[in-house]
């Protein structure tokens, strides 16, 4: 079997690899530069002045001795709040939505399966909530504690690819990045999602879903198989063959059953793709809202290949809301350009798509994320029912383009969105084939609210939660299906009903079985089933 082990340890290690003229070794170097300068080192905590105490959430103060003894038997690193370097901790509790940012109490670096398991029976031993850090991209904070203890696996980061098996096994702290950059030098990809700083542990527990979803499926559809810590320190593979209800669960069940410390996915052969937005004039937004399901029926006879989005938006410095589409073909530029027509032909005010290699696509732009006082994220989604129509659409721009008028600058570079990709391959699975339920052959609409953190987090939860439920009560109306909420994108008000759907009896039945005491409890946490009479 050829494999390419990209990082392993503090260094690159090139196996044996030749495939389309490529190869490994000499790329090693450049795989190296490009995971040091991605990966953050951190020092063990050292104490520089007074000691402010932990405390558990049952009120137990914990030793320095008992810290001391922990931070010792950790073969990664660790700080603890109040001590050591204020910069480095700082940084360590940064999160992707600066909304979600708490102070941790302990935060561990883990650098093996090992580590986990003492961490996990430590936080368990003081009452310390838990939770799992990867990417630290979650809009609704579940890398974040207050007060608890995170486990970080950013320092697992090795990846293997398999080429004559056509796979990539990654470690549990690695961004998309970490995969799509290595996989492009082989004309290669994986399912992932459309920002490649998404840490791929959230992403795929959470279901997720990318540009060659329309393809291949969701992220869950190409997991082989993944390696769990569970609450009691025990390891297990989670696969079809091996504990395939652990498997089940994970699978859209989020982290609610242990800490995933490796991935093993399928990967694709990948040529240039066609990708980029095109923008358009206020005016031309009702004449988009009246196209779009026209889009999806496009987007459905493209094999899979296309896929669009629609976003109504501030751009700076324009002051009103404008009207952009980006678009994704995996496939030639005339080919794109023939079946976006209709699109081409509202006379857009800026064309940037053009052909790129696949990896590019997944780069978040300075005008996407927009200004650094704008990263404090509030974000829904909902899914669309088949046979939607524009009037639906019409209705959500329109609640939004009211709420963006109520807070004005507050929330600027705030964005409503309709993902239009084709769900065929993904929908052909059963909702209850895997832990995810939302999946709906449909579209995807999703309400991104970006503010300036002037205002609390809970004011533009509650905000999303409105506006969300709107677009729910508009959907029910129509009495076409739909309404699900992908919990990669979601704000925490939803509720595990509106997630799991009929999965949720099942996955209090995986809860109990692999996490009893309810350890994993951050993400939308399930209650252990009761046991039977």
């Amino acid at each position: 079997m050829a494999v390419l082990t990209i990082y392993e340890g503090s260094g690159v290690a090139v196996e044996a690899i030749s495939f389309g003229g490529y190869k490994g070794s000499k790329r090693a170097d450049r795989y190296l530069e490009y995971i040091t300068h991605h990966r953050t080192r951190f020092k063990t905590s050292t104490t520089m002045g007074s000691i402010s105490p932990i405390t558990s959430r049952s009120g137990m103060t914990i030793s320095q001795s008992s810290i001391d003894t922990f931070t010792a038997s950790i073969q990664g690193e660790v700080l603890v709040k109040g001590q050591g370097d204020k910069s480095v901790y700082t940084a360590a509790i940064a999160r992707f939505n600066r909304a979600t940012i708490s102070e941790a109490a302990i935060i561990v670096f883990v650098s093996s399966e090992e580590d986990v398991g003492t961490a996990l029976k430590y936080a368990q031993e003081w009452d310390l909530e838990v939770v799992i850090s990867c990417g630290r991209h979650s809009y609704y904070g579940a890398s974040s504690t207050s007060g608890g203890l995170v486990i970080d696996l950013r320092k697992l980061k090795k990846v293997e690819i398999d080429v004559e098996g056509m796979s990539i096994t990654a470690g549990g702290g690695c961004q998309a990045v970490d995969l799509e950059t290595p996989l492009q030098e082989l004309g290669l990809s994986v399912v992932m999602g459309a920002a490649n700083d998404t840490g791929i542990g959230g992403l795929t527990l959470g279901g997720g879903s990318g540009f060659l979803t329309g393809q291949y499926g969701l992220v869950i559809d190409n997991l082989l198989s993944a390696r769990v810590v569970l609450a009691n320190g025990r390891v297990l593979e989670a696969s079809e063959e091996k504990n395939p209800d652990l498997f089940w669960g994970i699978r859209g069940g989020g982290s609610n059953f242990g800490v995933v410390t490796e991935f093993k996915y399928r990967v694709h052969r990948q040529g240039d793709v066609f990708f980029g937005p095109i923008v358009y004039t206020p005016d031309k937004t009702s004449a988009i809202q009246s196209l779009a399901p026209r889009l999806q029926q496009i987007v459905d006879s493209s094999s899979g290949k296309l896929a669009i989005f629609i976003a109504f938006a501030r751009i700076a410095p324009m002051p009103s809301i404008n009207p952009l589409i980006l678009v994704f073909y995996d496939g030639p530029e005339s080919a794109a350009r023939s079946l976006l027509s209709p699109v081409y032909d509202l006379g857009p005010i800026a064309d940037k798509a053009c052909m790129k290699k696949y990896a590019e696509c997944t780069m978040d732009s300075p005008e996407i994320l927009g200004p650094e006082t704008h990263r404090f994220y509030s974000t829904s989604s909902v899914s669309l029912p088949v046979g939607w129509d524009g009037e639906l659409v019409g209705g959500v721009v329109e609640d939004v383009g009211a709420f963006l008028e109520k807070w004005g600058d507050v929330v600027r570079p705030s964005k409503v969105a309709v993902e239009i990709r084709s769900y065929e391959v993904s929908g052909r699975v059963r909702p209850d084939a895997t832990a995810l339920w939302a999946r709906d052959k449909g579209s995807v609409c999703m309400l991104n609210v970006q503010y300036d953190g002037s205002v609390g987090r809970e004011v533009m939860r509650e905000e999303v939660v409105r506006l969300t439920e709107g677009l729910r009560g508009r959907i029910s109306e129509g009495g076409k299906g739909g309404g699900h909420s992908n919990p990669n994108f979601a704000v925490g008000g939803e509720g595990v009903e509106k997630v799991f759907g009929e999965n949720l009896g099942r996955l209090r039945e995986v809860k109990r079985r692999y996490d009893p005491e309810g350890v994993f409890r951050k993400w939308f946490p399930i209650e252990p089933a009761l046991p039977a009479a």
